[in-house]
């Protein structure tokens, strides 16, 4: 009986979704190395890329991960900035800058703080993260 099952499975191993029929593509050996490039920076097979870039799949640009990354390090300067503009305030209020002048450079730190954390969000959100 066990022989059967197992000839049965054998038989059946190319049925369902994905039946691994081929589809053959010539390309340059630039346009093999280019591909190969891109799979590997979006970290999926060759094949698994071609198959979702044929029905519609966009793989996160590299670009926009490394320019989430910057904005990511920029928002935490700016929170260090406004961290060192408050322990200012406390400890030498109106020494050499009118206080007037810090709180309004740490208002629009902040302003920037929050526009950059909605940019963040944004990218994000179109890379699919």
């Amino acid at each position: 009986m066990s022989g059967e099952n197992d000839a049965k499975k054998r038989r059946q191993k190319h049925i369902g979704p994905r039946s691994k029929k081929p589809i053959w593509v010539s390309v340059t050996e630039d346009e093999r190395k280019a591909i190969q490039d891109t799979a590997r920076q979006v970290r999926l097979p060759v094949s698994a890329l071609l198959r979702k870039l044929a029905l519609g799949y966009k793989p996160p640009s590299k670009i926009d991960l490394e320019t989430l990354y910057a904005v990511g390090r920029l928002r935490g300067d700016f929170g260090r900035l406004g961290g060192l503009l408050k322990l200012w305030l406390v400890d030498a209020p109106g020494q050499a800058i009118p206080e007037s002048e810090v709180r309004a450079a740490l208002d629009a730190i902040l302003t920037k703080q929050g526009e950059l954390s909605s940019l963040i969000l944004a990218i994000e959100k179109a890379t699919g993260d």
